[in-house]
């Protein structure tokens, strides 16, 4: 399938390439990467060369659906559509305008980093804890709520896997602390938002290299630098889809 027209929107100083689609933002690393990732199309960690985030332009009542008849099935598609190889691609679904997305690019000395978001959470917010909005009863069969803040985070340079995989934490650390700051409630209590019901996460860094880095903590420069791309990112995708 031949890929459909795109518009580059951002090349970083590393060469990596992210284009708008419609209704899809995807990047094209100039080299392949590892990635962790929470979606159903090569999630966990793998190796990867492209990674998009996809706006589902309906909303549908269960997974079956969608072309493909279930979520990972629609991801492959996707992924096609783009002309991007699928084996070789992971990717997020958000109801979230791609027109909102940030774009956030930061550095220290020979380490870079960028961070793509998109957010909302008008109907999804939640507080970690809170009773469940459904009961999965059989496997793969609920209806989530739309809303959704999708995160991908690009680590210009190589970790160790043990680090790549605790970049989840600090992200979502990162994540909670822009709601908090922008003081954005859960809807279903009174209490503080920690993320919505849906969120998904892409961190993907060299394969090869020199590791710069062995901590990616809170208190690490390193952790310092993905807390203030996360934060401005999420910050950014938030106040532009209006909160």
């Amino acid at each position: 399938m031949e890929m459909s027209k795109s518009e580059l929107i951002f090349r970083s100083p590393a060469g990596h390439e992210i284009h708008r689609q419609e209704d899809t933002i995807f990047i094209n690393y100039n080299k392949e990467m590892f990635a962790f990732s929470t979606s159903q199309l090569n999630g966990g960690i793998n190796r990867i060369q492209h990674s998009f985030n996809h706006q589902l332009a309906q909303w549908v009542e269960t997974a079956e659906d969608l072309p493909g008849g279930n979520l990972k099935n629609y991801l492959e598609y996707n992924a096609r559509r783009l002309g991007l190889d699928s084996k070789r691609t992971t990717g997020l679904i958000t109801s979230a305008s791609m027109d909102n997305a940030s774009i956030v690019h930061q550095s220290y000395r020979a380490a870079s980093l960028l961070a793509l978001v998109t957010a909302g959470a008008g109907v999804n917010a939640v507080r970690a804890g809170e009773p469940a909005a459904y009961d999965e009863i059989y496997y793969g069969r609920f209806v989530p709520i739309a809303g959704t803040i999708n995160i991908i985070l690009v680590l210009e340079f190589a970790v160790p896997i043990e680090c790549l995989a605790r970049t989840a934490i600090v992200v979502t650390e990162a994540k909670t602390a822009a709601l908090q700051d922008l003081n954005v409630k859960s809807c279903f209590s009174e209490g503080g938002a920690t993320g919505t019901g849906t969120d998904g996460l892409i961190v993907a860094c060299n394969v090869d290299g020199e590791h710069l880095f062995s901590d990616v903590g809170t208190q690490s420069r390193l952790g310092e630098l993905i807390c203030t791309a996360v934060k401005k990112g999420v910050t950014e995708g938030l106040i532009k889809d209006g909160l």
